[in-house]
């Protein structure tokens, strides 16, 4: 699964940004009453570009809520309190003094639940002038360029998922809750229909 993909939008502009993954969306605002048509075209573009990302964009927590739930449940962070207005959303801070930073090491979001969610939307409110990017990576195409026989060793097998690691970059926070789950090590499956995911907030 490239990022090659190539779908007319009527709504939406949808702008490739690597090779492997990602996509930049144009011609949304994401802080108004989105109808359903560009709600499917934005829920394509992710399912095409696995990771989308919208510039520009002012949105209070509820907003980001409400737009959120137009793909489907959104669930609350298991590791860290959420806003006390609006619990569902996560901040994630960085302190000057800090030398180490939540999340700063490579990982799926919540793999340590039975159920993880589909996905997570996250809004930047400050950044610095350069440096801090995240990464992602493409694990289709990881497993799609393997070869045929680390394929057949990986069928069957099963992964410990465990959240453990996050104590470590949790020296502005306190742990709520964390666990260990089970996953096939490799599946074929395609992303799980958004109506029955959910979605985390940060």
């Amino acid at each position: 699964m490239d990022n090659q993909v190539h779908r007319n939008y009527s709504y939406i502009k949808v702008h490739p940004i690597a090779g492997a993954i990602g996509a930049e969306i144009q011609g949304v605002n994401l802080a108004e009453p989105l109808k359903g048509e560009v709600v499917e075209e934005i829920r394509l573009a992710f399912l095409d570009h696995l990771a989308i990302f919208f510039t520009n964009q002012e949105l209070t927590p509820h907003q980001q809520l409400a737009f959120a739930q137009k793909f489907g449940k959104v669930m609350e962070y298991p590791l860290l309190q959420g806003l006390p207005e609006c619990p569902q959303i996560t901040p994630v801070v960085k302190l000057e003094h800090e030398r180490a930073n939540f999340g700063g090491l490579w990982h799926s979001d919540t793999t340590y639940l039975e159920r993880p969610p589909m996905g997570s939307i996250l809004y930047a409110v400050e950044v610095p002038p350069y440096g801090g990017d995240t990464l992602f990576a493409n694990q289709y195409m990881t497993y799609e360029t393997l070869s045929e026989g680390l394929k057949e060793t990986l069928e069957g097998l099963v992964g410990i998922n465990t959240s453990s690691k996050a104590h470590a970059f949790l020296s502005n926070a306190s742990l709520v809750a964390g666990g260990d789950s089970r996953h096939p090590s490799s599946s074929a499956h395609a992303p799980r229909d958004w109506e029955e995911g959910a979605l985390r907030q940060h």
